[in-house]
């Protein structure tokens, strides 16, 4: 191999610059076309734990049983084929030499991401070699994570309600659009359910409205503990909420709100005994064989809520299918 022969020469071990670029804070090493190590500065030495004696000569799997870097191995290829510098972005490859960091899993890191540059470099004997410098990029790509994870948070937080931990009436706009889209493409009706606690007025006036805050939180686990993963419920506003379930008839949707309304009328809220707190329910469903805007099936089924309110609460009310918007 081309570097094994100019071992002899203590030249052929240094890089150009040696000193210089031993100062650099960043990796910087050379192989030959055989892949050898031919320089390997101080910085390497430090973060790797592997002294530049211990590391010429040999190749990168030698150094790290188990290397395998096909995009490094094209790079290579192409920079002494046709001269022309590569870089490898953390991002689609993360790191070339695998250099463990000191806070371990930090947002699933637990190697150094590096980005690295690969160039063509002719020694003064006429040796060709690649020049590879490593750029220790992990803390950048922490904090775009913690930024990118601030942000789902911010978003999340602003979807749901302070109070309940339910989502609020800004994501159900925008999830009810998109699954009425996707309802008329796959043909599944949704059924909707308002719920509204029953006197929630006189239980804050005559209790307090630490009771009441609690009253609603209970009412939220209550009913979110008896709803399928698939479907969604929302604090629409004061004490009245939206069920909202995919793949669920007019018939599936009333079945459900009796059942919601049997559960709240059995349990104890708040430190109210069982009965001290009932809803009411309004059904109405989304056909899509029939299609309407999230703004009329809404409008529809808070109508039959207050038609069961009418009926003396403690019930469901429930709707027909439902026409066209226009």
């Amino acid at each position: 191999m081309a570097c094994e022969n100019e071992l002899m020469k203590p030249e052929a071990m240094l890089l150009p610059g040696s000193d210089i670029v031993d100062m650099l804070p960043l990796g910087v090493f050379l192989l030959d076309e055989s892949g050898v190590v031919c320089g390997w500065n101080t910085w390497l030495a430090d973060k790797t734990g592997i002294v530049r004696q211990e590391a010429l000569g040999k190749t990168l799997q030698q150094l790290f049983p188990g290397f395998d870097k096909p995009r490094f191995t094209w790079a290579l290829q192409e920079v002494f084929t046709n001269g022309s510098p590569q870089i490898l972005s953390q991002a689609l490859n993360q790191y070339l030499i695998p250099i463990k960091i000191k806070v371990m899993g930090y947002h699933g890191i637990s190697l150094m991401q590096q980005k690295v540059q690969i160039s063509l470099f002719v020694a003064a004997n006429e040796l060709r070699l690649a020049l590879i410098s490593i750029v220790d990029v992990t803390e950048n790509v922490i904090r775009s994570q913690a930024l990118s994870d601030a942000a789902r948070s911010l978003k999340e937080s602003n979807n749901r309600d302070a109070l309940t931990g339910l989502y609020n009436r800004r994501f159900m706009n925008e999830w009810l659009d998109q699954r009425l889209k996707e309802s008329r493409s796959i043909q599944h009706p949704i059924a909707c359910l308002v719920l509204d606690i029953d006197h929630f007025k006189m239980i804050n006036d005559t209790f307090g409205h630490q009771l009441g805050d609690q009253v609603l939180q209970d009412f939220s686990l209550l009913i979110a503990g008896r709803l399928r993963d698939c479907d969604v419920f929302v604090r629409y506003g004061g004490e009245e909420f939206v069920v909202l379930l995919v793949k669920c008839t007019l018939a599936g949707g009333i079945a459900r709100a009796q059942e919601l309304i049997k559960s709240v009328r059995s349990t104890s809220i708040g430190t109210l005994p069982a009965g001290g707190v009932t809803c009411s329910a309004g059904v109405a469903v989304y056909d899509p064989k029939m299609p309407c805007s999230s703004e009329l099936l809404l409008s529809q089924a808070d109508a039959q809520l207050y038609q069961a309110k009418r009926n003396g609460r403690d019930c469901v009310f429930p709707s027909r299918h439902l026409g066209s918007a226009d």
